[in-house]
């Protein structure tokens, strides 16, 4: 899942960069995460996200298919995140929140099974492969109304 990620830069060499994910905001949760340097928010922003949700998970009725990210068009323009002052979007596996994974036999056209390869080879930050995509797309119809 696609997840933005708000960062508050430093202002000087003893403070660490901030981060934050609103994703969670709606589900009365916070994910915040620190780093100390540029290169280290990726792996400490993907550590937030994992342990935010593992606590979410384990601790209500709460399902990976509740969330949403609003996108960081809309975080950026909310007051309550003014002082993340650059945003970027990091892909998380969820996968292992979403029970074991299991083989199906499911028979498709062969001009749709083309399609969905063609779609997957030109965007492959968004589709790791013919599973995921059609995994995807079960999710996306399977949303509430």
């Amino acid at each position: 899942m696609f997840f933005s990620v708000g960062v508050e830069t430093p202002k000087d060499e003893n403070t660490a960069y901030g981060m934050v994910v609103p994703a969670f905001s709606i589900h009365d949760c916070d994910c915040f995460s620190a780093a100390d340097t540029q290169k280290e928010i990726p792996e400490m922003v993907r550590e937030a996200i994992l342990l935010t949700l593992e606590e979410m998970i384990y601790s209500s009725d709460f399902t990976v298919d509740q969330l949403h990210d609003a996108g960081h068009l809309v975080y950026a323009a909310n007051p309550e995140y003014a002082d993340f002052d650059s945003w970027f979007v990091i892909d998380i596996d969820l996968s292992e929140f979403e029970g074991k994974q299991q083989r199906i036999n499911v028979a498709l056209p062969d001009t749709l099974i083309r399609r969905i390869d063609t779609r997957v080879k030109q965007d492959p930050t968004r589709y790791r492969d013919r599973s995921h995509f059609i995994a995807e797309a079960a999710r996306h119809e399977l949303q509430p109304d």
